[in-house]
């Protein structure tokens, strides 16, 4: 994480420094990402005299004073304060430190450059965050150089989606707060005929019920059901895209459900939407394993909810068509052959048929030998393992 972040705020400055886009340097992520390099470098040490430390201070200092010359219009020097003491020891060791406090504060004098390229927002949170970073600044260059209209509305959308992404490098809700009132800006802009008004409101639900996941506000719950809905609504019968809302708004009713109000409302709709999405989905399709997954928990809450043994039975059928749908290098898998697991064994102690008992333990042996030792489900596939033996004598 040291490089990564010491990497991501050295990318900062130097953008600023070659584009001079105040903003790079202004953003709160900038300041986040100062400070955790600077936390991550006090844990480590260097016995070669450029310490982890020394090079931290220097990027963080460096990011700090730009900010100081963009703000030094104002009264506020809180940045110069920051920057001053975690410099003053880089100057042993950076010998063209004064050359490069020099360049920045050089950069208001020179025009803005903007970079108008195309911009592909990744599709993986695996990227360095000083790429992400990066996706972020080019895209806002290519909005303002774009200007208003109607064009720059899928670069608005890009950048949305590249502060989701950052957030799942960073876990800062800022930036899903970020991708929410941009989607919000670009929905409000697109009219309801527009082919890519359903897209569209799906992208914002996501962002909602992503930020319901981590800051726990029910209004954002509620906000995504009802943009999950209208996606649903606004598209026709053979619309390509149907399946995909019908399981969206299914599984944000069955997240209400379990997280929220235990309404059984809201568990029935779930069943029927993500029921009609799979059956709608064809075999082959990428989508068909997570839609089956998400069919045997809704059914499982059913059962946990009633008691009914075909509630059971069908969480069964569902677990074992999702691991069929799902590639063997899929991470979700380890996870879905447990599940099924417990399904097998859930049966058994309701039934006490010998060959769920048998089912149970044979997942629990063949998770057990898939998962290392320090993993979650080891554990948890152990216990499986001591269950079905308790109960199968």
């Amino acid at each position: 994480m040291y490089d990564e972040l010491l990497a991501a705020v050295r990318a900062r400055v130097n953008r600023y420094g070659n584009s001079g886009d105040a903003q790079d340097v202004l953003h709160p992520a900038g300041v986040r990402d100062a400070q955790a390099l600077l936390t991550a470098a006090r844990e480590l040490s260097g016995g070669d005299g450029r310490t982890p430390l020394i090079d931290a201070q220097h990027a963080a200092g460096l990011l700090y004073y730009a900010r100081h010359v963009v703000l030094s219009a104002g009264d506020d020097e809180t940045d110069l304060d920051l920057a001053e003491p975690l410099l003053r020891p880089v100057f042993d060791h950076i010998a063209d430190l004064a050359d490069q406090l020099r360049a920045l504060a050089d950069v208001l004098t020179r025009p803005v450059r903007l970079n108008p390229q195309r911009v592909a927002v990744f599709t993986f949170a695996g990227r360095p965050l000083a790429e992400i970073d990066a996706v972020i600044a080019v895209t806002r260059h290519a909005i303002l150089a774009a200007g208003d209209g109607t064009d720059s509305m899928p670069l608005h959308m890009n950048l949305a989606e590249a502060h989701q992404l950052r957030y799942t490098r960073t876990g800062d809700v800022a930036d899903l707060t970020d991708a929410v009132d941009i989607a919000r800006q670009v929905l409000a802009a697109t009219p309801a005929d527009d082919q890519m008004y359903g897209n569209r409101l799906t992208t914002l639900a996501t962002f909602l019920q992503l930020r319901f996941a981590s800051a726990a506000t029910i209004a954002d719950l509620d906000a995504s059901i009802e943009a999950y809905a209208e996606a649903l609504t606004s598209a026709g019968d053979d619309d390509e895209d149907r399946p995909m809302y019908l399981s969206n708004l299914g599984r944000a009713r069955m997240t209400r459900y379990v997280y929220v109000s235990r309404d059984p409302a809201d568990l029935d709709a779930a069943v029927e939407l993500v029921r009609t999405a799979v059956a709608r989905t064809p075999d082959g399709d990428p989508a068909r394993d997570t839609r089956l997954h998400a069919l045997h928990q809704a059914y499982w809450l059913c059962y946990a909810r009633t008691g009914d043994l075909a509630d059971l039975e069908a969480a069964l059928r569902a677990a074992h068509e999702a691991i069929e749908a799902t590639l063997p290098e899929h991470p979700d898998r380890p996870e879905r052959i447990f599940n099924l697991g417990a399904t097998h064994l859930a049966r058994y102690e309701r039934t006490g048929h010998s060959d769920d008992a048998a089912a149970a333990k044979d997942v629990a042996k063949r998770l057990m030998r898939a998962v290392p030792k320090d993993h979650p489900l080891y554990a948890a596939a152990h216990d499986l393992l001591d269950r079905a033996r308790r109960s199968h004598r």
